[in-house]
């Protein structure tokens, strides 16, 4: 029976993140839907700035993929108040790092490996790094303002409460430190699987490096912080190939 009981925590771990997600990205959708149905109601036009350049539909679509971010970040933190009370934060990591070398070691090399993976797969796959390195199109001024602050600042904060905050708390008294870093690693690698069929393997050792880093310093702005770091080089490449 214990047996049985320990797998279904196990379970209802691994599905917390799917269900997350979908929660955030089912909120986005009505959420944009809804904005743009009032805005057609009373006969004002779709939302310009930032994306005053793009069509009607680019517009509902690049709105939709910056939304389910913020959705996502509160309702991990609306959870974590529900379960942890004034202590959440501490729950979720959201404390100082522990002090050591670990940290400023790893986000000062770690960025050189994740391109030289990235690269070594795109390799494997007949592809040229230019192009896995390649800005996504169309997007300047405002717009790309709002990717690269989608991508280096709102899906670290996003995705890290998710994967090592929510999840390492739930799992906490369940499952090992070891373990829990695989858990999270893989789903994190699962939440990558639309685009590349490579893109899951891509983010897969950035997963485990954050897990690991969680454990070691305690801390999930240290997690934040790595991943920060390796996605602003990503697009520090991807800046560097598009004026080559």
């Amino acid at each position: 029976m214990r047996a049985w009981i320990r797998a279904c925590r196990v379970a209802g771990l691994a599905l917390r993140p799917p269900l997350f997600l979908a929660a955030a990205g089912l909120l986005a959708f009505a959420l944009v839907a809804g904005a743009a149905r009032a805005l057609r109601a009373h006969d004002l036009s779709v939302w310009g700035f930032p994306f005053a350049g793009f069509g009607e539909a680019d517009r509902y679509a690049l709105t939709f993929a910056v939304a389910p971010l913020p959705i996502l970040t509160g309702l991990v933190i609306w959870r974590a108040r529900a379960r942890y009370g004034r202590a959440w934060p501490a729950a979720l990591g959201l404390v100082p790092p522990r002090p050591g070398p670990a940290l400023p070691a790893t986000i000062l090399l770690w960025p050189a490996f994740q391109i030289g993976w990235v690269s070594g797969l795109a390799a494997l796959s007949g592809e040229l790094p230019a192009a896995v390195f390649r800005l996504p199109p169309a997007l300047d001024g405002a717009a790309f303002a709002v990717w690269v602050a989608w991508l280096v600042l709102l899906a670290p904060l996003a995705e890290e409460l998710l994967f090592r905050g929510d999840l390492f708390a739930r799992a906490r008294g369940v499952l090992a430190p070891g373990t829990t870093v695989l858990l999270s690693a893989g789903l994190f690698s699962l939440s990558h699987a639309l685009g590349p069929a490579t893109r899951p393997l891509s983010v897969l050792p950035l997963g485990l490096a954050l897990g690991l880093l969680r454990v070691h310093t305690g801390s999930l702005f240290a997690c934040m912080a790595l991943h920060a770091a390796n996605n602003g080089a990503l697009v520090l490449v991807m800046l560097a190939f598009e004026g080559a």
